[in-house]
């Protein structure tokens, strides 16, 4: 009997001990803690990430804009947050084959202010980038604390970065809707019409005054769209009649080759003239 009440004993003192161990150390709350943090550092990555994207939208339209930053440092002030970060932005879409950049932007020194709630969720609430010319450099060191001047200022130094963040989106995108391309973050030359530059300034005017024609290629290929939903691929191309006259013909089809619109155009001085 006195074996099992030392057992007993010892049992209640280590369950004791244990109690507060526990309490002491307070395991749980660390733990919270650890995965809070974590929680808003990426928060705030998405939170530029998309601002960043919605930025791109006032660039040249296409298919995909893809974004790349490098933060500096956050600032919190009450409820809103400041991002000093350098960003690049570029926008993607399909031509003669190649998902390829059709704009975009260099290393940007930005500034973003973002209000949080009690949730945890950001908001854009202000984007600010450094103005051009001779107001560049004195810009840029209102906007930025002097100890990043250093880096803002040389901001092209993190651009190779940037474009690979961007290469990488890009990828992500392409697996998503299931296509095998190669990538271009470059601009990739063209195969002109042949015709004079009379004639391909009048062409191109006509591009810029038709919603079908805008979407045509300015050069000899192929480039896609996706409207609504659905993929067409716009084509351009070059022949010549029997007599010798050059003729161009602008096509919108969809990805099966089911034509849906086609025009034909033949050059006579200098001009395109409609025959089709």
């Amino acid at each position: 009997m006195k074996k099992l009440l030392a057992i007993f004993s010892l049992l209640i003192a280590a369950l004791l001990a244990g109690m507060f161990f526990y309490q002491k150390n307070d395991f749980k709350k660390k733990i919270d803690s650890s995965l809070y943090i974590r929680e808003g550092v990426t928060d705030v990555e998405k939170a530029v990430s998309k601002a960043v994207k919605e930025h791109g939208k006032s660039y040249r339209q296409g298919e995909y804009i893809a974004e790349g930053h490098i933060i500096l440092d956050t600032e919190q002030r009450g409820n809103e947050v400041d991002v000093y970060a350098i960003v690049s932005v570029g926008v993607f879409e399909f031509q003669d084959g190649l998902f390829t950049v059709v704009s975009g932007s260099g290393a940007i020194p930005t500034v973003m202010t973002f209000s949080k709630d009690e949730y945890g969720q950001y908001k854009l609430v202000s984007h600010e980038e450094p103005l051009d010319g001779e107001a560049y450099v004195e810009s840029i060191k209102k906007m930025f604390p002097k100890i990043y001047h250093s880096k803002v200022l040389y901001a092209d130094k993190y651009y190779d970065e940037l474009v690979k963040q961007q290469e990488r989106q890009v990828q992500e995108y392409l697996k998503k809707i299931g296509r095998h391309a190669k990538v271009s973050l470059s601009y990739v030359e063209k195969q002109p019409l042949n015709i004079s530059v009379q004639a391909m300034n009048h062409f191109l005017h006509m591009l810029s005054s038709d919603s079908f024609l805008n979407q045509c290629p300015d050069w000899l290929g192929t480039r896609e769209a996706v409207e609504q939903g659905v993929r067409y691929v716009y084509e351009t191309s070059q022949s010549k009649t029997n007599d010798g006259q050059d003729v161009i013909v602008l096509r919108k089809m969809k990805e099966d080759g089911t034509m849906i619109e086609i025009r034909k155009y033949v050059v006579e001085e200098n001009q395109l003239k409609r025959i089709q």
